[in-house]
């Protein structure tokens, strides 16, 4: 079939996908952390009782996410739900912060609020570890393949989009997909309109057309803290002296775990409006690529005026300009906590202090900085 490498199994494939993995000693062994009350035994009967993959969803992943947020947050919030007619499709696009847990909130926000779970967008370059591709597999994820020749990027692509039109437009199905490849680790979040781009390739349909068809429904989300904020100053620094970073090849598993078990704080989730009367407005607009950039920049400004900002963002903006401009959003509790936060999170880079401390507060500072110019 055409989808087969790429697409989540079925509810027929859950039990022999179950059963593989029960024989995986990492795989209980990480599960049995998030239900500690529950013998090992009595987990595995709950799993092999799962009779679909909603179920498996409800009973097993939901308790993880809320096992998550137990340990590792003050509170997860998530507003315009409501925004969501219960019987339509949609194409889910958000910033990207975190690499398990953007759409694991999501998806149990969704649950949470009665609405069918999306499918997940997964980058083959995390799955690694055969166990780990089952467990993303189950769980609604597909994938999308990295690492490959331009030829083979481009058919791997087309696929990519032929898939995502076949889940949205006859499954009906929705579907969430980050913003851009990758996290924006700097806190800079903007749309890449070549994900846009990469959206038409599987289709003869009108690129704005087809944008509609996709019903894309922006989302913002924001944590107060991200645990793996000082892990990604190297990365930064490197590209801000023009120099090539090598990853690790540890580091993402290292940024995975680091994510879902490092602290928090609180999180919200925002989920916009359609933005179809928007791209409607763009029908005069002739140059395709230019179309597409209207669009990134649609998708960015919702993003933008939507996004939760927390005391750390505003802390963060004034230590950066050395200024008290946003002091009215924060108490001096507040600042210290977020300045003891920061301390040992920069103590490994001593010979490039100045500049990964500029780099931290950017990253807290730039999601103010875009909600500020949106109100320009």
């Amino acid at each position: 079939m055409q989808f087969e490498d790429i697409r989540p199994y079925y509810d027929s494939e859950y039990q022999t996908v179950i059963q593989n993995l029960l024989r995986q000693p990492a795989f209980i062994g990480a599960l049995c952390h998030y239900f500690p009350d529950l013998e090992e035994d009595k987990l595995k009967q709950i799993l092999l009782s799962c009779s679909s993959i909603r179920d498996f969803q409800q009973r097993i992943i939901s308790s993880v996410v809320e096992t998550i947020v137990k340990q590792s947050m003050t509170d997860l919030y998530f507003s315009g739900l409501e925004n969501l007619p219960a019987d339509q499709p949609h194409l889910f696009m958000s910033n990207h912060r975190d690499i398990v847990l953007d759409s694991a909130f999501l998806n149990y926000g969704l649950n949470k609020a009665g609405l069918d779970t999306s499918q997940i967008a997964i980058g083959s370059n995390l799955l690694g570890i055969d166990w780990v591709k089952d467990l993303v597999r189950i769980n609604k994820s597909f994938i999308v393949k990295r690492s490959l020749s331009k030829l083979e990027m481009l058919e791997a692509s087309r696929k990519l989009s032929a898939y995502i039109d076949h889940v949205i437009c006859e499954k009906k199905e929705s579907i969430w997909i980050a913003q851009r490849e990758g996290r924006s680790k700097d806190g800079d979040d903007r749309t890449n309109p070549g994900i846009l781009k990469m959206f038409g390739l599987g289709t003869e349909k009108d690129q704005l057309r087809h944008l509609m068809d996709l019903n894309i429904i922006p989302v913002s989300i924001s944590y107060e803290y991200d645990p793996c904020d000082y892990l990604k100053i190297p990365e930064l620094i490197a590209r801000s002296k023009g120099e090539v970073y090598a990853k690790a090849p540890d580091e993402d598993v290292k940024h995975m775990l680091c994510g879902i078990q490092g602290f928090k704080g609180r999180a919200e989730l925002t989920f916009s409006r359609s933005i179809n009367d928007q791209l409607a407005a763009l029908i005069e607009v002739r140059n395709k690529n230019e179309q597409l950039r209207a669009v990134a920049r649609i998708i960015d400004r919702e993003i933008f005026k939507n996004y939760r900002l927390w005391p750390s963002n505003y802390i963060a903006a004034d230590l950066l300009r050395a200024s008290h401009q946003f002091g009215r959003f924060y108490s001096q509790e507040e600042k210290a906590a977020f300045l003891s936060y920061m301390e040992p999170r920069l103590s490994g880079f001593t010979g490039n202090f100045t500049l990964a401390r500029e780099i931290f507060l950017r990253m807290y500072a730039n999601p103010l900085f875009n909600q500020l110019a949106e109100g320009d």
